[in-house]
């Protein structure tokens, strides 16, 4: 039977019994110093496997904290989409462009990206995106502070301006004196690498980043120049963007060139036009070409130096009523007024030569200007980064809208072969339009609509 000692089970036995245990070998003392040295390897070896722990248990809260993360619930993403909601003037989609940062996120995700900073940026980058306007774009808070480089002029790096030209950068205009014009970058350049980094398809913004650094260092930039590939290897400096460029020729022609519109421009540019009749100008050029723009209310100041009263430019944001912008602080200067346009001058350069045009101010010399006939705002996200979003289209003293279409000047003078020699042939023909004018006579009939300068 099973209840019998010799069929018990095996786990029901009493275990037998064992012999008394030998009495331990005598050991060898340990030093104190062995001793203290032991606990060490033995501390040591323990502390490296927390650690080795340690960074396992941190790397798997990374992946489930990566894994929890909500775009929805940061708040960078809900001011971007309250500001687009708010302020965006274009139809839009919402469900999609949500969809399309979603998406954008759990590629990230894939990737093994964990940082909440990282993901939220890639969120709302595809988000504004999506959105499909092209002026209107999310900075990271390192594109954001150097924007605001931008607007007060100044920055560390090599001194040329830049426009994409078909998904490359291309250099629009060197600044006189700086480590590029040193180094013998020359307008119509082709960025076509930035220390390595192919700049094709890259944005703008990304592009200046890498060209820009601290003061000494130095950039490796290649660049292709008619149909040659040249490398160039440039020390970075601070850069102090100018303005403008003044000069009295031939002592009667009050030369002003704009660079850019930043702050304050529209003061200097009062002074300078002051400063220029005192010494004798008869009449003046206002050079917009390859003006990428600026400030609305620094355009608007400017074309008040010429224009005593009246509307300069209109505009109508989401929700409110029509804004007209007028001109004020008085006219400066009543002489005769020609402005150079070209291809590369847009927003703020084509509000104050549109207005200038619409009120029969000033002649417009050159080629059809860029067509940037909207107004964008930056808006802060909280962390660093914001979001330039177009608010609005502005519309010229007569009603237009140049949004896509630019402004044709009463002159053409273009040159497809050669811009050094377009350039010099638009400045020739504004001298001969503004003394046309300073004689009293009429500037444009006296002047083809259409000068070609090369077949």
């Amino acid at each position: 039977m099973d209840e019998e000692q010799g069929n018990t089970p095996q786990y029901q036995r009493p275990p037998p019994l064992l012999a008394p245990p030998s009495p331990p070998a005598l050991r060898k003392r340990l030093s104190r110093s062995s001793v203290i040295a032991t606990g060490i390897l033995v501390v040591l070896i323990a502390a490296g496997a927390l650690t080795g722990i340690g960074l396992v248990i941190n790397r798997a809260l990374a992946r489930k904290k990566a894994f929890s993360f909500d775009l929805r619930e940061q708040s960078a993403y809900t001011n971007a989409m309250f500001d687009i909601k708010s302020y965006y003037l274009k139809p839009y989609d919402e469900t999609r462009i949500e969809a399309a940062a979603s998406v954008a996120v759990e590629k990230e995700k894939k990737k093994g990206v964990t940082s909440f900073a990282r993901l939220t940026g890639v969120g709302v980058n595809a988000l504004i995106k999506a959105l499909g306007d092209p002026h209107s774009n999310y900075m990271t808070p390192n594109e954001n502070k150097r924007m605001e480089q931008d607007l007060s002029g100044s920055f560390f790096g090599v001194g040329f301006t830049l426009r994409m030209y078909k998904g490359r950068p291309k250099v629009v205009s060197v600044i006189k004196g700086s480590p590029s014009d040193k180094a013998s970058v020359k307008s119509a350049d082709i960025i076509m690498s930035v220390d390595g980094m192919d700049t094709k398809g890259k944005r703008l913004d990304n592009v200046v980043l890498h060209i820009r650094g601290r003061q000494g260092t130095k950039v490796k930039i290649e660049i292709e120049r008619g149909g040659k590939t040249l490398n160039f290897v440039i020390t970075r400096k601070k850069i102090q963007i100018p303005d403008f460029e003044s000069d009295l020729v031939d002592g009667k022609y009050g030369v002003i060139r704009l660079f850019e519109f930043n702050r304050g421009v529209g003061r200097k540019v009062r002074a300078v036009v002051k400063d220029l009749q005192a010494r004798g100008a008869q009449g003046f050029i206002l050079d917009l070409r390859n003006n990428p723009g600026g400030l609305l209310d620094e355009a608007v100041q400017v074309s008040s130096v010429f224009v005593p009263d009246g509307v300069i430019v209109s505009y109508q944001t989401k929700g409110n009523k029509k804004v007209n912008e007028k001109a004020s602080g008085g006219v400066e200067t009543a002489r005769p007024l020609v402005v150079l346009v070209n291809g590369g001058s847009a927003s703020s350069s084509e509000i104050v030569a549109g207005a200038l045009k619409d009120r029969e101010r000033a002649v417009l010399v050159g080629i059809r200007t860029y067509g940037k006939g909207s107004v964008q705002k930056v808006f802060a996200l909280g962390d660093g980064s914001a979001v330039k979003l177009t608010i609005s289209l502005y519309y010229l003293p007569k009603g237009e809208s140049i949004d896509g279409k630019g402004i044709q000047p009463h002159v053409v003078v273009e040159d497809k072969s050669d811009q050094a020699k377009e350039e010099a042939a638009q400045f020739d023909k504004a001298k001969q339009a503004l003394e046309n004018m300073i004689e009293g006579k009429p500037p444009i009939s006296l002047l083809p609509e259409t000068l070609p300068i090369a077949a």
